[in-house]
C-alpha cells in the first residue's frame, strides 16, 4: 500500500505559465519598493537645506463678499488638494474683484469690476525647508506664480502665489 501512495504523489514541474508568474511577481516588488523610495539595503535621504520662516502672499481671487470677509488673521491655511498646513495668516486686504474685458469696436481691453466678488490678498507666515531649488512648505511647494487651492477655517478658495520673503 505503502507504493501506491507513494506513486500517486504528484511531482511540480516547472512551466511556462510558473515562469511568467514568478517573473512578474519580482518586477512588481521592484516597482514598489522603488517608488516607496527605499530598498532593501538603503534609507532614504531628507533633501539638505535649512529651516527657516516664509513669508508669501496669496492673491484668492473671485471670492463671494460674505466668504471674503470670514478671513482673519491668525487663521490657519491648509491645502485643499493634499491637506498640507501652509501657515498662518498674518493680515489681509479685500480689494474688489476685477477682469479684464475686451471692446469690441474698439479691439482695446479695459479693467472691469466684477459685482458681488472680492480678492483677498493673503500674507501668511509658516516654517518651511529652504533648499538650493525650492522652497517647501510641509512637502508643498512655494513657487511665485504657482496655484494654491486653501481652506480657511469657514472658507475656501484658489489663487496664486504673488510674493515670497525668506527668513
Amino acid at each position: 500500500m505503502d507504493e501506491n501512495t507513494e506513486s500517486k504523489k504528484i511531482r511540480w514541474k516547472l512551466n511556462l505559465f510558473d515562469i511568467i508568474f514568478i517573473a512578474c511577481a519580482v518586477i512588481a516588488a521592484f516597482f514598489l519598493l522603488r517608488f516607496t523610495g527605499q530598498t532593501a539595503g538603503s534609507v532614504s535621504v531628507l533633501p539638505s537645506g535649512s529651516q527657516e520662516t516664509i513669508i508669501y502672499t496669496i492673491e484668492l481671487q473671485g471670492m463671494i463678499d460674505q466668504a471674503a470677509e470670514l478671513i482673519k488673521p491668525g487663521d490657519s491655511l491648509i491645502d485643499k488638494v493634499e491637506k498640507r498646513a501652509l501657515g498662518t495668516i498674518v493680515s489681509v486686504e479685500l480689494v474688489p474683484s476685477k477682469t479684464m474685458q475686451k471692446n469690441f469696436y474698439t479691439g482695446d481691453y479695459y479693467a472691469t469690476v466684477i459685482p458681488e466678488r472680492t480678492d483677498a490678498i493673503i500674507v501668511a507666515t509658516a516654517h518651511g525647508l529652504v533648499t538650493d531649488s525650492q522652497i517647501s512648505v510641509d512637502g508643498f511647494v512655494i513657487r511665485v506664480g504657482a496655484r494654491v487651492s486653501v481652506n480657511g477655517p469657514l472658507y475656501h478658495s484658489g489663487g496664486f502665489i504673488t510674493d515670497i520673503v525668506r527668513g
